[in-house]
């Protein structure tokens, strides 16, 4: 992840058997698929 104010770069861990990154966000963020984010503007 990157931070959008201080373009800091964050690692963060997943399980071994996650297969994309799309399949990681999910995992991340407790079952939210990306598509259902909000865009703050």
């Amino acid at each position: 992840m990157t931070c959008p104010s201080t373009e800091f770069i964050h690692v963060l861990r997943v399980p071994p058997d996650v297969k994309s990154a799309r399949e990681a966000i999910r995992w991340v963020n407790w079952g939210i698929d990306p598509d259902e984010f909000a865009v703050e503007t």
